[in-house]
């Protein structure tokens, strides 16, 4: 009997959200319906897989229809399994090298211990989007007479340990500062920038602003960053306007605001390096509040960056922070294996470098040409309206490139009045 069609195989494990702290023990009971009579099994093997996704872009040889080969660059899959931890079924009936599944229900129970040093679960907002690091349990049945196997996956999420309380006192409080031409000066302050999901940052924010230049609003971002091998992706995990009067001139201002985050698994501040062979993955995951003030009539902003922490709990019972330093996984490391016949349905590459390098160009652009340009009342008010806030659809060659078509014509023009 086809041991796909004859069997159903689920999983009940000790912790029902299947959500761990690294070194925590995980067990459980792997159970089997059997719908029809016994089936003869040659293995029936259980393992823990820890595994990162990434991507890399590569000079790949793809034949044309003449048969010509030709050189091009194309996106290669990679899954890396860096730990595979086998575990031993406990079953009453059978023995290792055949097992007898009977008809009706049957149980088998594990456990195991996780290392005490793993990188958080990652992945992207969608199933199998990379960057990632996953964990799971990989069960595998090989049928001796059919010659069948049938894989079963059972996904885990496992965070590493990130005690806040072990901060160094030097290190829970930040101050950072920026001022312009105009002598406007943004200064955020953190008493302590070290916090847990659902927890609220303390936020004081003080404005010099001798000439009174009138601040439209105050931009708050809580921005997540992971890095796996290389692969870079952020996300968003909240963006509000602080409660400020609009319009706001006043020479001097100073007011606290409390920012919360978000409850739930919000992964960890976390560094680490996992060496395999001649490969080395590292996987890091960062936080920064990014405050932007917007100034009517400049287009320059002022723009902070803060850089959180993020931990998962605060007491001094636990092992001490991780992102304070570097960290190399003790556990072995399998071969890297490439995936490049299926793409993953989505793959979100990271734009905050590339985002950042256009907001640059944009700004040096637009500060050359409010100084060229003659600006009137009105000239200033389109600018405003059409501009501002919009840098990163604002395409820049193409106002350089009429730019250089006006002086041509002028010089053309010219050229023809002496002749």
């Amino acid at each position: 009997m086809d041991i796909g069609k004859s069997t159903e195989a689920s999983i009940t494990f000790n912790h029902s959200n299947g959500f761990y702290y690294a070194g925590e023990q995980v067990s459980g009971v792997i159970s089997f319906h059997n719908n029809h009579k016994k089936i003869a099994l040659n293995k029936a093997a259980v393992g823990f897989i820890g595994e990162f996704g990434y991507v890399t872009q590569e000079t790949c040889a793809i034949p044309d229809c003449m048969g010509t080969v030709l050189a091009e660059n194309c996106t290669v899959y990679h899954r890396l399994q860096f730990i595979d931890i086998h575990l031993p079924l406990k079953h009453s009936k059978g023995n290792e090298n055949k097992i007898i599944l009977h008809q009706g229900q049957l149980s088998w129970p594990f456990e195991f211990t996780l290392p005490q040093y793993l990188p958080p679960s990652s992945s992207g907002p969608l199933t199998g989007s990379y960057p990632y690091v996953k964990y799971y349990i990989h069960l595998v049945l090989d049928e001796t007479r059919n010659r069948l196997s049938k894989q079963h996956i059972f996904p885990l999420t496992i965070f590493p340990h990130v005690n806040i309380f072990n901060i160094n006192e030097e290190k829970k409080s930040i101050s950072v500062s920026r001022r312009n031409q105009k002598h406007f000066q943004l200064t955020a302050n953190l008493q302590q920038r070290a916090v847990l999901p659902g927890q609220s940052i303390s936020l004081d924010v003080n404005l010099e602003n001798p000439k009174r230049l009138a601040v439209k609003r105050i931009e708050a971002t809580l921005i997540q960053h992971r890095e796996i091998a290389k692969n870079a992706h952020c996300e968003i995990i909240f963006q509000m306007d602080l409660p400020i009067r609009q319009d706001l001139n006043e020479t001097e201002f100073h007011q606290t605001f409390c920012l919360r985050v978000p409850h739930g698994h919000l992964l960890p501040t976390h560094h680490s390096m996992a060496p395999c062979s001649t490969l080395s993955i590292s996987t890091k995951i960062h936080y920064e509040l990014k405050l932007v003030a917007k100034i009517r009539g400049i287009l320059d902003d002022i723009i902070l960056s803060i850089p959180i922490i993020i931990g998962t709990k605060s007491s001094s019972e636990l092992n001490q922070l991780e992102e304070n330093s570097y960290i190399e996984l003790p556990i072995n490391y399998l071969a890297p294996m490439k995936q490049t016949d299926i793409p993953p349905t989505t793959y979100w590459s990271n734009m905050c470098k590339s985002i950042a390098c256009a907001e640059n160009l944009f700004i040096a652009v637009m500060n050359l040409l409010v100084e060229v340009l003659e600006t009137t009342e009105v000239t200033r008010g389109l600018y405003e309206k059409e501009l501002i806030d919009k840098t990163i659809e604002f395409n820049v060659p193409h106002v350089i490139h009429a730019d250089m078509k006006r002086d041509e014509e002028v010089h053309r023009q010219h050229s023809e009045g002496i002749h």
